[in-house]
């Protein structure tokens, strides 16, 4: 929206409804300005709807200044709905985390994954060591012009690409069938992160499998997300040879 913006493609002084979708992760992945010029561009009248997993301050604040007479409706988490995905931490750290993806790509037949990280730094590096190894990889995050990120998430959808690097920025609200396996190239910096991120695979009741990297400084961590989630995560022992 902001790219078309810029680009003085649309206009928004006719909206009539808003639907502001996964409005934690937007506000906390710093779009507050962005989301906020958007909205002061639309009819006072205009009729605003948002979700949320989580009712931060920030989100709050958005709906004090832009909702009138909002109503809350919490809809409680179905537990019977989790699919059914095989989880996995794996003791190693550094570039031999590249070597392991791509081993289990090739050993499991893996058609497409998506390796996810804590920030876009650390995506765009992966995403560039990835390549120099000859593997097919691109990457998505919240710098990414809207244009590429269409053109990257179109290649991956169709199979040119097997693996996509992502922030959580993209680990909600992304709707990609035949996902075989998630790695967690570093383990998330919130609970709910580990959740949204696994859920990209096991869909449809399909059967998946996700891969969290960790080692002695970061396993209490891990240890945390699995008191969270009250599910195993089994240790799993691979060389990147």
């Amino acid at each position: 929206m902001s790219d078309h913006l810029r680009r003085h493609t649309i206009r928004l002084d006719q909206v009539h409804t808003v639907v502001l979708d996964e409005a934690d992760r937007m506000l906390d992945m710093g779009f507050v300005r962005d989301v906020r010029r958007i909205l002061d561009m639309m009819p006072k009248v205009a009729q605003m709807a948002m979700f949320s997993a989580t009712m931060s301050r920030s989100v709050m604040d958005i709906s004090w200044i832009y909702q009138r007479d909002a109503i809350e409706i919490t809809v409680q988490e179905d537990g019977g709905n989790k699919p059914p995905i095989t989880q996995y931490s794996i003791d190693i750290h550094g570039n031999a985390r590249i070597a392991v993806i791509h081993k289990l790509m090739q050993e499991q037949g893996y058609e497409k994954a998506i390796v996810f990280c804590n920030t876009k730094q650390m995506v765009e590096s992966v995403s560039r060591q990835m390549k120099a190894t000859g593997l097919k990889a691109d990457c998505i995050h919240g710098d990414v012009r809207q244009t590429q990120r269409e053109k990257v998430l179109h290649k991956f959808r169709k199979g040119s690409l097997a693996i996509l690097i992502a922030t959580d920025v993209a680990s909600r609200g992304l709707d990609i069938d035949g996902i075989d396996a998630v790695f967690n190239y570093e383990i998330p910096l919130e609970n709910e992160h580990y959740t949204h991120r696994i859920g990209r695979t096991g869909r449809a009741s399909h059967p998946g499998v996700a891969y969290t990297f960790t080692n002695v400084i970061a396993q209490p961590r891990l240890d945390e997300i699995v008191r969270y989630t009250r599910t195993p995560i089994e240790a799993l022992i691979i060389s990147e040879k």
